[in-house]
């Protein structure tokens, strides 16, 4: 009964705080931690750094701070017990299949160990992609990473764990938490499982590596393919108008670069077992966590976004760069959002007359997009909070929220809202009884 009343407690505070805290924006949210691979030097790079390491945080989740900050992949070693232990090194590729895996090598999505001088006979080995994430998976082994991750939200300062964080942004009370475990481990277990399933459970880690190329030996490789194909062609009118348009082709394409960014995603694995495993023989031990094996990141999606960089004569370099960047990597997220249910936030609905909610272009909205209007309930029958959807809404086609700005840029001009001032944030149209401090969630 105890019990009952405690997490009861805590969800009608919690139910309050959303309320009056809508307009700093204060409700439970996923974690992220975002961490750069380190690439090779290209041009710029001083300013593609300096952008990445300004980028403004993106404020649909917590900021989980870690120390590790960049890794380095190259001094990552993939041996080949680990290939075999993947899956690789088992089963040849004869001739046959090798021809049919030609395309896949030479465009980079896959790689192949010869095993005779004639090429008939090899191992398939994995591509860019799955290389990466094997090299991304042993770093974080090696590094404890899901440890270094958890420990954060327990504090761990002085060999201690506390509840601090965690009470913090699931809005609980943290002496009461913290008095909760003491007084013993199921008590605990059930003060913190909803913060467990719902804080802990949707912290995520993103691993982006940047690069950046020049536009003109590119333009110029496809210019000079165009005239040797229009030189060819025998018929010199046909001719001298495909010389004509690759030459103006390359004008138009060979300034300013290209900017390439990969992002990785992964999510802390929690669960029933795990989070009584913690309590059980870690909580009270922090060193002897984090020696442990307990904790691991899993693989979510990978992510490639393409941004064309033009300079331009009222800008600096390094502001196109860092606009280019900032919308390269905000689109990454956007199209994550899009394509994982686990990682799409929540967002807090701002008014209910029109409903509006700060969501908008930067996270990929056009309009028309459809969202579920979310309640956190408490279920008895559970003893758990929970999320019940009472309602739907649409984005407003024509009140879309234009939040693509970096810091020092002009804020773009708003539509006008239904009360004749610029929106604050987009217009959703439909659903009845939406109240300021109710959730939306985008539908897949």
């Amino acid at each position: 009964m105890k019990k009952n009343v405690f997490l009861l407690t805590i969800l009608m505070s919690l139910g309050i705080q959303c309320i009056s805290q809508t307009q700093d924006m204060k409700y439970r949210r996923s974690s992220l931690s975002m961490i750069l691979i380190e690439s090779e030097n290209f041009p710029n790079y001083d300013d593609v750094m300096n952008s990445w390491n300004n980028y403004p945080f993106p404020d649909k989740y917590n900021k989980h701070e870690l120390n590790i900050k960049s890794v380095n992949l190259n001094e990552i070693n993939i041996t080949d017990d680990d290939l075999r232990a993947e899956g690789y090194l088992k089963d040849t590729v004869k001739l046959v299949q090798l021809v049919k895996l030609t395309a896949a090598v030479e465009a980079g999505l896959k790689d192949i160990r010869y095993l005779n001088d004639e090429k008939t006979l090899a191992f398939e080995l994995p591509g860019e992609a799955k290389l990466f994430d094997m090299k991304l998976q042993k770093m974080m082994k090696e590094k404890k990473l899901a440890n270094q991750m958890l420990s954060v939200w327990f504090g761990g300062a002085d060999g201690q764990f506390d509840c601090d964080l965690i009470a913090e942004r699931g809005m609980y009370n943290a002496s009461e938490s913290d008095a909760a475990i003491a007084q013993g481990t199921a008590r605990g277990l059930a003060a913190l499982q909803d913060a467990g399933e719902e804080l802990i459970g949707g912290t995520f880690i993103t691993f982006t590596k940047i690069s950046f190329y020049e536009n003109e030996p590119v333009a110029a490789m496809i210019r000079d393919a165009a005239i040797e194909a229009a030189n060819s062609s025998g018929n010199p009118v046909a001719a001298a108008a495909g010389i004509k348009a690759a030459e103006a082709l390359y004008e138009k394409t060979k300034d300013g670069y290209t900017l390439l960014s990969k992002t990785w995603l992964y999510k802390m694995s929690w669960n029933d077992s795990i989070q009584n495993i913690f309590y059980n023989e870690y909580y009270s031990d922090v060193k002897k966590f984090m020696n442990s094996d307990l904790c691991n990141l899993e693989f979510v999606n990978f992510q490639r976004n393409q941004s064309i960089v033009m300079w331009s004569a009222n800008k600096t370099q390094a502001q196109i760069i860092d606009l280019a960047l900032v919308r390269n990597i905000d689109n990454a997220f956007a199209q994550l959002q899009k394509d994982n249910d686990v990682f799409k936030p929540k967002v807090p609905v701002l008014t209910s007359e029109p409903i509006t909610a700060q969501i908008g272009m930067k996270d990929g909205l056009k309009g028309g997009e459809k969202f579920d209007v979310l309640e956190l309930t408490y279920n008895t029958k559970t003893q758990k909070s929970e999320y019940k959807t009472v309602g739907q809404v649409t984005a407003d086609k024509k009140l879309v929220w234009d939040n693509r700005y970096t810091v020092g840029e002009e804020k773009p001009e708003q539509p006008i809202g239904p009360d004749g001032n610029p929106i604050s944030g987009t217009v959703f149209k439909g659903g009845k009884k939406i109240q300021p401090g109710m959730l939306l969630k985008q539908v897949k």
